[in-house]
């Protein structure tokens, strides 16, 4: 069963802080249409498995005009080629894979709440505040915490997980990743974070093969 409420969310970050415990991620706080909402990135992982990742500086998103035509807030994304969902074993840019493999990191671990990616994403954050015109694209599943908070989650790799091990979230084209676009820079950058325990070798259900 693939996850829930596949989305991105767009909009103006102002602020961001970590969020310890049995999930250790980043929250940054959004502000919308509908907002303000919480986009909240995996910085270590839940299950033990290891957290690989990487951050491309000089990104181009498979459909840029796209993204930059959306309204800003929570827009639900239907889990197919041709659209703006992003798929990190089919989406292409120019011809060549969205993110390859080979380009993804092990990620060390320094200490709860704290990590290589941990520092990324703050940086990147905080270059995205900086700039008049910083916007943040949050792939993922949206949620509602009994309908006070809004936010999304799930941002990274949602398929080739082993069936016995979050199976039951596989499926193609609703990967979750980070873009930010830095128009002072005339720049986008993506972080995109997958798990050791995900095949990039996967079916039309995304399960792995």
């Amino acid at each position: 069963m693939p996850i829930t409420n596949y989305s991105v969310l767009k909009g103006d970050p102002v602020s961001g802080k970590v969020v310890a415990g049995n999930s250790p991620h980043y929250q940054i706080t959004v502000q919308a249409e509908g907002g303000p909402f919480t986009v909240a990135v995996n910085i270590q992982s839940v299950d033990g498995s290891e957290v690989l990742y990487t951050i491309n500086q000089a990104f181009t998103p498979p459909d840029p005009a796209g993204l930059l035509a959306l309204a800003t807030g929570m827009n639900p994304l239907a889990s197919e080629p041709g659209g703006l969902a992003i798929d990190y074993v089919r989406s292409t840019v120019g011809g060549q894979p969205m993110v390859e493999k080979s380009a993804l990191q092990l990620l060390p671990e320094t200490g709860p709440g704290q990590s290589d990616l941990h520092n990324a994403v703050v940086d990147l954050f905080n270059s995205a505040v900086a700039d008049p015109g910083g916007t943040i694209y949050a792939f993922g599943s949206s949620f509602a915490d009994n309908g006070e908070v809004d936010g999304i989650h799930d941002i990274h790799m949602n398929q080739g997980n082993p069936l016995n091990s979050f199976g039951k979230d596989n499926g193609i084209w609703q990967d979750g990743a980070v873009f930010m676009n830095l128009p002072a820079q005339n720049a986008w950058v993506a972080v995109f974070i997958a798990f050791q325990t995900e095949s990039f070798n996967t079916d039309d259900s995304g399960n792995p093969v």
